[in-house]
């Protein structure tokens, strides 16, 4: 049976055919540069947790709310569900050698060594070197696939003053650089 997309107007669009093969989606969206987020959150078996994302997006300033796509087989998911609270960091370039740290399932026991970490009204951690923190509520989440959609709700928010650093950027598996025209 063939789904329909509904548009305004009770109108129907073309029929929504098969969808394209999951290699090759994925190979399309190599070809997106995004901005590389580190998600936080404290689980409520007081261990900070982390993960890097690259979907992350605004979507909405009143109130102010964000939203985060985990995949569910990701470790500290349970955690950001149950704990319902978490950090998105946005990174900047000298968080390089962090980004990798956070990547890897090898360093995952020293992700947080170290000094440069704080918290906000949440409890979840952040990074205090960040170009910018949302700390968020959990408002609701959707599963989607082989993800969940969180929407979070900020409640707090940390933005570097006084910096020109430039944001990290992923793009075709490779990180780089914002580099302004």
């Amino acid at each position: 049976m063939k789904q329909f997309l509904k548009v305004a107007g009770n109108r129907t669009a073309a029929p929504i055919d098969a969808t394209p093969p999951v290699a090759e989606f994925r190979d399309a969206m190599r070809h997106l540069a995004s901005g590389v987020s580190l998600v936080t959150t404290k689980g409520l078996d007081g261990r900070r947790q982390g993960m890097l994302a690259t979907a992350v997006s605004s979507v909405t300033a009143d109130p102010p709310t964000i939203l985060v796509c985990v995949n569910r087989t990701a470790t500290m998911h349970k955690d950001l569900i149950e704990s319902r609270n978490f950090c998105v960091n946005f990174l900047g370039y000298r968080h390089l050698d962090l980004s990798r740290k956070f990547s890897s399932s090898e360093t995952r026991d020293s992700r947080f060594d170290g000094s440069g970490w704080t918290t906000l009204g949440t409890g979840a951690p952040v990074l205090e070197s960040a170009l910018s923190a949302l700390d968020c509520e959990l408002e609701s989440a959707v599963e989607v696939g082989s993800h969940t959609v969180l929407f979070g709700k900020v409640v707090e928010s940390q933005v570097a003053t006084g910096s020109d650093e430039k944001p990290l950027l992923y793009y075709d598996r490779q990180y780089g650089e914002f580099v302004g025209v």
